[in-house]
């Protein structure tokens, strides 16, 4: 019942756009059709009496007004059939408006030649010659409006840009660059919505000249650079480990892409630290660049908060010793993980000789990039505190041959909670995404400590059976997307290959895995 009410809705949702659209050209051509057909017996009947001067108004303007609305109905059926219809049909994507435009202005141009040959009996010749002349002087008085127009053409022949791409465009001083993503380009100017939500008008003759950099070519993504400078203390590896996991965090495949991945690279040793470049890439029809930073700042900062680091500053160090004594670069060994330790929930229950047993007693576990600690099923007993990195917890769906991720664990989680206090096989798979430093602790101190301590237990049970709930929430939506996956249809060939074509013209800025 509901399918057949939504295909009623669809049938008359055409037929109501074309009434809308074509109501009012199909009126005053009908209108005037009518006059002119029956304009002796309506000039009888209603102007006999009238003067010849009104009689000639009366047929000379039923005679324009036929041409008129006659142009106005032509520019209407093909804005409405071919522009909106056919070729924004194989598209996908809307036309913009100068081709209508352009369209329209041909049109009514013919109308009024037309109009001057047939109503008022002058030579096309003549009609010609005198608009050139005229066209000379209004082409000189308004030079800078026909350059732009002109140059608007020339931008929609090159498609350096289409609607929907960010762009730079470059002034004499950086600061001053705009950025924008375009959303109208009409006759004389091109309209760009910035980050701030403010519409920047642009000339077309300005868009023209400028150096622009299009962020959305040759690939609808862009690559983003951050700069981070950390001291000398800091291990590279142990920095490199740091800042990825701060921007793996936000890996959506959407917004922070995966592909091209992330990375961080060590740019440069400067005098007070070393400047390490965070590079990621972004979609930005579904972020903004100032938004992208923003997100991935944050998210680096409380990763380097968490590890007890902080960026480094400018200082000056004087030393009265021999060279000897000169501050080395630090080994794994003195990294301070005891400090990342001191910041975790677990702390917060456990007093002072408790916290020093806990922390001479783990072992730390360097995790590379796609190894896996523990996989789904296996038996085990071990608690795991993740200091530095970013892990990823996932399960095996055997009925549906398929994997399918639980959540992203980030720095300063503890979890395998249930090897302690179930003492069975591992409800999923971790892995790492990044680098990773993990705390293994030993079973029995775990199990001693929650023993005496009722808030300790308390809060281990609390992460156990959030955990457990997000397995089943998983395993519940993945069987739902499972039953309502829609059936697809594709094109034939040519089908494809006309959309292919006409995409390279009218671009949709909704749409932008269109692009290519």
């Amino acid at each position: 019942m509901k399918k057949s009410g939504q295909t009623k809705v669809n049938q008359e949702i055409p037929v109501i756009f074309l009434f809308k659209r074509l109501w009012i050209p199909l009126s005053f051509f009908f209108f005037f059709l009518i006059v002119i057909f029956s304009s002796e017996e309506l000039l009888n009947r209603f102007l006999g009496n009238a003067s010849i001067i009104v009689r000639n108004m009366v047929e000379y303007g039923t005679q324009i007004g036929l041409w008129f609305s006659t142009a106005f109905l032509v520019q209407r059926l093909i804005t409405v059939f071919i522009w909106d219809g056919f070729i924004s049909g194989i598209s996908g994507r809307p036309v913009p408006r100068l081709p209508k435009d352009v369209t329209a202005l041909c049109i009514f141009g013919i109308s009024v030649v037309g109009v001057l040959a047939t109503v008022f009996d002058q030579s096309v010749t003549g009609i010609w010659a005198t608009s050139g002349a005229l066209s000379v002087v209004i082409g000189i008085a308004l030079r800078n409006v026909i350059l732009d127009v002109f140059i608007g053409l020339s931008m929609h022949i090159e498609k350096s840009f289409q609607i929907g791409d960010w762009v730079m465009v470059h002034q004499n001083r950086r600061e001053t660059h705009i950025v924008g993503q375009v959303f109208e380009i009409n006759w004389r100017t091109t309209r760009l919505k910035t980050t701030a939500k403010n519409m920047i008008v642009v000339p077309n003759s300005r868009m023209g000249e400028a150096i622009l950099t299009n962020y959305m070519e040759p690939q609808p993504h862009f690559r983003i650079e951050l700069n981070f400078v950390l001291d000398y203390s800091i291990t590279p590896d142990r920095a490199i480990r740091v800042l990825m996991s701060g921007v793996q965090a936000l890996v959506d495949n959407e917004k922070i892409l995966s592909e091209p991945a992330p990375e961080v690279r060590l740019e440069e040793a400067q005098s007070f630290g070393q400047k390490y470049e965070v590079r990621f890439f972004i979609l930005p029809v579904h972020i903004s660049p100032k938004e992208s930073k923003h997100v991935v700042n944050k998210s680096i900062i409380e990763h380097l908060a968490r590890a007890g680091l902080s960026p480094s500053m400018e200082k000056e160090m004087i030393f009265w010793k021999d060279g000897k004594n000169y501050p080395l670069i630090p080994s794994m060994s003195e990294e301070n993980f005891d400090i990342v330790l001191g910041k975790s929930k677990l702390f917060e229950f456990l007093n002072e000789e408790d916290r020093e047993l806990l922390i001479r007693k783990i072992s730390v576990k360097n995790l590379k990039a796609g190894e896996v600690l523990y996989r789904q099923g296996n038996v085990g007993d071990s608690f795991y505190f993740l200091a530095e990195g970013l892990l990823c917890s996932s399960i095996e769906l055997s009925e549906m041959g398929s994997k399918a991720k639980i959540e992203r664990l980030e720095s300063g989680t503890h979890f395998g909670e249930e090897g302690v206090l179930k003492k069975g096989s591992r409800l999923s798979t971790i892995s790492a995404l990044t680098d990773s430093i993990i705390f293994a602790f030993d079973f029995d101190l775990i199990s001693s400590l929650a023993a005496r301590n009722g808030k300790f237990l308390s809060l281990l049970n609390e992460k156990m059976v959030l955990g457990q709930d997000k397995i089943i929430k998983t395993k519940w939506r993945i069987q739902k997307e499972g039953e309502s996956l829609p059936e697809t249809s594709q094109k034939s060939g040519m089908g494809q290959t006309i959309q292919t074509f006409f995409s390279d013209f009218f671009p949709n800025p909704s749409n932008p895995a269109s692009k290519k």
